[in-house]
């Protein structure tokens, strides 16, 4: 759960400092006296599009229930933590997990706020995509729950998954 709450606030440092460099503002240094916190990353930049295609894609693959296309985006050794804390290891392993709960819902229709690539000098091995949106899911049931997503993809320098972190908060959920 740390690593989780480190790479999300992370992911908050990359995105906010990107945001300030954006709109020609200058980025915060770490040797300023008056910043509450040394930040780690502070070289930030948009980094490949092709990993944030490869998200979106699979989120598609996801919703239709057909993971197994997504296969090939993710390395052997791939660690992923979901929300509740669990944490999976190895692609076999996490692929599994994902079909068998996909497959324990009737439907999904996702919905995608943001999606974007960092990167940074300070760490040269691994892009970071960051995907935020809403998932809709229908129960065999008939519930219907709606989950508030946000993802951190991190990629390697083959363009393959080795970290997966997962955060959600759901609505309450709806009867059909």
């Amino acid at each position: 759960m740390k690593r989780l709450f480190i790479s999300a606030t992370i992911l908050f440092c990359f995105l906010s400092f990107n945001a300030f460099t954006q709109q020609g503002m200058k980025q915060a240094k770490n040797e300023t006296s008056d910043q509450p916190y040394k930040v780690q990353y502070t070289k930030i930049s948009i980094g490949n599009p092709s990993h944030t295609q490869k998200v979106l894609w699979a989120w598609k693959y996801y919703d239709n229930n057909t993971l197994d296309k997504a296969s090939d985006f993710f390395a052997e050794d791939v660690v992923a933590t979901l929300p509740d804390g669990t944490m999976i290891k190895g692609k076999d392993n996490f692929l599994k997990a994902m079909k068998d709960y996909r497959n324990s819902i009737a439907s999904v229709v996702s919905e995608v706020a943001a999606c974007t690539t960092l990167k940074t000098a300070d760490d040269p091995e691994h892009e970071v995509v960051s995907i935020w949106g809403v998932e809709t899911d229908t129960q065999k049931d008939g519930t219907v729950t709606k989950t508030h997503l946000n993802e951190v993809w991190f990629f390697n320098k083959d363009g393959k998954v080795v970290e997966f972190h997962q955060l959600a908060a759901k609505d309450a959920a709806e009867k059909k």
